[in-house]
């Protein structure tokens, strides 16, 4: 019997009472436990740990070409997925997931806080006066799997994903799309496809799904007729004519650090905002290889308010990866083999991960940006002011992040603005 597929799982909630919407055109309302702020800061520095871990691991494979992920979306999903894990299995993923203390019911609490904090401030943002910020978590299982209560209870408590039954066993490719639409919808059509026509056959037993979405107008837009053609020069010295987006001149965020600056360029409502740091000597790859929490929660939490005159490049973006190799480099490589624990799922006997997939989409331009990215978890069987210039004319780090909690959403590297996917 082949391993059962654990896709990521998509929620979404409503201020006060969220909510989980199903594939269909009906909706299962499911029970959140109540936030608990006392969670919120162990639960972003595990965020901020493993989004540090999980982009230096993706920066090394895709070395010299452009990076964006959403740490934050598979942290979602493979925290659910952990819910389901017992002995080694479980430890290595609380290890990898940075899980505060008590384990696993911090990582949960923590998770529930700070995704319906997110919600309550931005889920029903227009994307232009305010962001607009979704999340959505969902649980698909075979028809004949019998769930544990207590890993129901869970996703339903803490993550607002309801089981949703289809016929993996019969109508795999009838699943497969479904489960795509699913993900379509919740991310404006920017992850149509998240699971290939290889990811889901007959002996899928559960898959779970993450989905996040972002629209968001800068607090300052670009002026358009401002934007001109100017070099941007690409980590091996050459040189691509782009177009650079000039302004705002005007106050945000600031920071600088040993061989690195930064600026934090605020969206809208001034409750997320990008981070763009550039290196101030060597390249990027020597900032890229002291990025830990610790640098990442400085980074976000350090910024001081100040005049800038900045000049950005436009770009696009997209970045499907698959994951297993790099979650068990990091530290769970037990998920992936046949000694798995996943007995807390169901009565299903042997259950592995077999992949974990993701995908993510970011559009930058003069008016603001707009980011999705989805998760997989397939588990079978076995006048210009005084103040610094920020010239963005050579390779880059960026993180966009919640200013209130410090929760990274998406990070990722520009080495050429004009490269729209991987080469």
């Amino acid at each position: 019997m082949g391993a059962v597929p654990i896709a990521a799982a998509a929620l979404t909630t409503t201020p006060g009472h969220p909510r989980w919407l199903g594939p269909s055109s009906t909706s299962t309302t499911t029970d959140r436990v109540p936030p608990d702020p006392a969670t919120t800061q162990a639960a972003a520095t595990a965020v901020r740990g493993f989004t540090a871990d999980l982009y230096r691991t993706l920066a090394s494979t895709h070395a010299g070409g452009n990076v964006v992920c959403a740490p934050y979306s598979v942290g979602l999903a493979l925290a659910m997925t952990r819910a389901g894990a017992g002995s080694t299995t479980a430890d290595e993923m609380d290890a990898v997931l940075h899980a505060p203390h008590p384990r696993p019911g911090a990582l949960d609490s923590g998770f529930n806080t700070v995704d319906q904090m997110l919600a309550d401030q931005y889920q029903n943002g227009d994307g232009t006066k305010q962001p607009r910020l979704t999340t959505a978590n969902a649980l698909w299982t075979r028809l004949d799997l019998c769930l544990r209560p207590r890993f129901r209870n869970t996703l339903a408590g803490y993550y607002g994903a309801a089981p949703h039954p289809v016929d993996f066993g019969n109508a795999p490719e009838a699943a497969r799309q479904e489960i795509n639409t699913w993900v379509s919808d919740r991310t404006n059509a920017k992850i149509p496809e998240l699971l290939s026509s290889n990811a889901v056959n007959p002996d899928t037993r559960l898959i779970l799904t993450n989905a996040i979405y972002l629209k968001a107008a800068w607090k300052y837009p670009f002026t358009e007729t401002a934007t001109a053609v100017g070099p941007f020069t690409r980590e091996d010295g050459s040189v691509v004519d782009v177009s650079i987006m000039r302004g705002p001149f005007d106050r945000m965020g600031y920071l600088e650090g040993d061989g690195w600056r930064a600026v934090d360029v605020p969206y809208a409502g001034d409750g997320l905002a990008m981070a763009i740091v550039m290196p101030t000597r060597d390249d990027l790859a020597a900032v890229e290889a002291n990025l830990n929490a610790t640098w990442l929660g400085a980074l976000l939490t350090g910024f001081q308010i100040t005049d800038v005159q900045l000049r950005l490049p436009r770009w696009t973006f997209r970045l499907p990866a698959e994951l297993a190799a790099a979650l068990g480099g990091l530290g769970m490589p037990t998920a992936f083999t046949a000694q798995a624990n996943f007995t807390g799922m169901s009565t299903e006997p042997t259950l592995r991960i077999d992949d974990v997939v993701h995908e993510t989409f970011i559009a930058v331009d003069e008016k603001g940006t707009e980011a999705a990215a989805a998760t997989a978890v397939i588990v079978r069987p076995p006048s210009i002011p005084q103040g610094p210039q920020f010239f963005v004319d050579r390779p880059f780090l960026y993180v966009i992040h919640d200013r209130l909690t410090g929760v990274p959403l998406f990070i990722g590297r520009v080495h050429d603005p004009l490269a729209t996917g991987p080469s």
